[in-house]
């Protein structure tokens, strides 16, 4: 919560904003001192022998648990980030992804990073890496109808009040899949040919699917490529008088629709692209960044 700005300050005493105690955990009636390790730290004032002026020194200060992800993780939740690093569930939280770092989800039904449950004194969050959904997947071919592309993942979902600090970083929903091409009759009402399956959406650290080409072996089988964190997927070429699959979006995006075939076919489209943010309300921006994805 954090100590008030102006007034009076106390070592004890059950007033939050003015008791030292109850900022660093306690229940406001234990006895303390000046010279305690917890009290010099939230005062700032470590040195030993270095005097804490009362109660300046306090003015505005939190005891505050600092997380530093380092390593790319899945469905993350930061709550349950922060509680197995040693945060006490009462403490100011200040997270932070470090650069280059990648959170994302493993599945459109998954987001890249939950913010849920309480946070008594507050929570702040740097993302100086990447916040993903997961890309949709490219629609599979067929011979009379193709499918189309699935939709992108959603990035993050907030139900809990934060501040955010994407200066250095990426949030983005999922790109979403390509369509598949469409099928088509030869020349003078010939064989029907299959289109190429569309391309996978933009993702994470999870790769999205291309999709499916034709089963059928005498109508050919061009799966579109899977999405990956460095693009979007490409659309399978088409055998005959097929069409291509769509290219899958890229993050945020929504993915192409296939070409539709010659007269017997129509365009098959895209899946839409993920939101960066589910929750939006909840979340107090310091700075924007690069978002990818409607923020909602």
């Amino acid at each position: 919560m954090g100590l008030n700005s102006s007034g009076p300050i106390s070592l004890a005493g059950t007033t939050t904003g003015q008791s030292i105690e109850i900022e660093n955990g306690g229940n406001g009636t234990t006895q303390i001192s000046l010279n305690d390790t917890a009290v010099r730290t939230l005062a700032g004032v470590t040195t030993p022998g270095s005097t804490i002026i009362m109660p300046t020194n306090f003015y505005g200060k939190a005891n505050a648990f600092t997380l530093t992800i380092t390593s790319n993780t899945s469905n993350a939740n930061l709550a349950t980030l922060a509680t197995s690093a040693g945060w006490n569930g009462t403490s100011l939280l200040n997270a932070t992804i470090n650069s280059s770092v990648v959170i994302s989800a493993s599945s459109t039904g998954n987001y890249g990073l939950t913010v849920n449950g309480s946070f008594p004194a507050g929570v702040n969050l740097t993302n100086n890496g990447y916040i993903l959904g997961q890309g949709g997947d490219g629609g599979a071919s067929h011979h009379f109808l193709g499918l189309p592309g699935g939709s992108g993942g959603t990035a993050m979902l907030i139900s809990s009040a934060i501040t955010v600090n994407n200066a250095s970083g990426v949030i983005g929903g999922g790109g979403g899949g390509g369509g598949s091409g469409s099928f088509a009759f030869g020349s003078c009402g010939g064989p029907c040919y299959a289109g190429g399956g569309g391309g996978g959406g933009r993702t994470g650290s999870t790769n999205s699917s291309g999709g499916a080409g034709d089963p059928a072996p005498s109508y050919g089988n061009r799966p579109g490529s899977p999405g990956t964190f460095n693009g979007a997927g490409s659309g399978g070429t088409a055998l005959g008088y097929g069409s291509p699959g769509g290219p899958g979006g890229t993050w945020g995006a929504s993915g192409c629709a296939g070409t539709g075939g010659n007269s017997y076919g129509s365009p098959v489209p895209g899946g839409s692209g993920g939101a960066a943010t589910s929750g939006a309300s909840n979340i107090t921006w310091t700075n924007v960044g690069t978002r990818y994805g409607t923020v909602g």
